[in-house]
């Protein structure tokens, strides 16, 4: 029950949870479907939940005169969060969508193109070979930083020695439950239940828990009475 499992585990724990034969040159067939079922439920889930353990800062670090940069590694652009820009060691907002009109402002195209302080947008363009980051206007200075809030890029999950980003008896149990069903196996309802089970389980203990806070202690000068005692959580 952990993270980072390799995928020939999962693959062992997926044969376990079905009723296969975990004799290798039996089931050696069925390995291709194995792994790709196990591939796609961690991408399900993935890419249906958010996942707090997946959560990462990257940055970009601009240079005067240069407008385009290379994403960083291991960011899901499609799931990011927020984007600050440090300048003059203070963090401000920074907005995504280059317009045209922008140029109007400070020419980006121009056969010098302008520059000017802090840049105030950023956006993802192709640039003929691969997307990049561009941003605007182009700096002047060398003391801007991008800061990207967002999700890890899911790891591949092809050879046996990959490891899996998510839970791999969630993942197990999921795949087990579709294996099952479409046997019309009289477990299959059981183990998706098993596999809701977990997943309410670890989401839930995901959830930063807000600190008890008592107030209130012993009796009213006096009296008999016992202060109240509140506690929030």
């Amino acid at each position: 029950m952990a993270r980072k499992t390799q995928l020939l585990s999962l693959i062992a724990q997926l044969r376990a949870e079905t009723g296969r034969t975990q004799t290798v040159s039996v089931g050696i067939d069925e390995v291709e479907n194995l792994k790709e079922m196990l591939r796609r439920v961690q991408e399900q889930l993935y890419d249906e939940y958010d996942w707090p353990h997946l959560r990462v800062q990257k940055t970009v670090a601009l240079a005067a005169g240069q407008r385009y940069y290379d994403l960083p590694t291991g960011l899901n652009f499609d799931r990011i969060e927020d984007v600050r820009l440090e300048y003059n060691d203070v963090y401000q907002g920074i907005d995504r969508g280059i317009e045209l009109e922008d140029y109007s402002i400070f020419n980006s195209n121009a056969t010098t193109p302008e520059r000017s302080s802090p840049s105030l947008k950023w956006d993802i363009r192709y640039t003929g070979s691969t997307e990049q980051i561009e941003v605007w206007p182009i700096p002047n200075d060398n003391i801007q930083t991008l800061y990207f809030l967002g999700t890890q890029s899911l790891s591949d999950l092809i050879q046996e020695s990959d490891r899996a980003d998510l839970d791999d008896r969630l993942i197990v149990l999921y795949a087990a439950a579709e294996i099952l069903a479409r046997q019309e196996s009289k477990d299959a309802q059981a183990k998706l239940e098993q596999a809701n089970k977990r997943l309410a389980t670890l989401r839930k203990n995901s959830i930063k828990k807000a600190p008890m806070i008592q107030m209130g202690l012993g009796r009213v000068r006096g009296t008999d009475r016992n202060k109240v005692k509140i506690v929030v959580s």
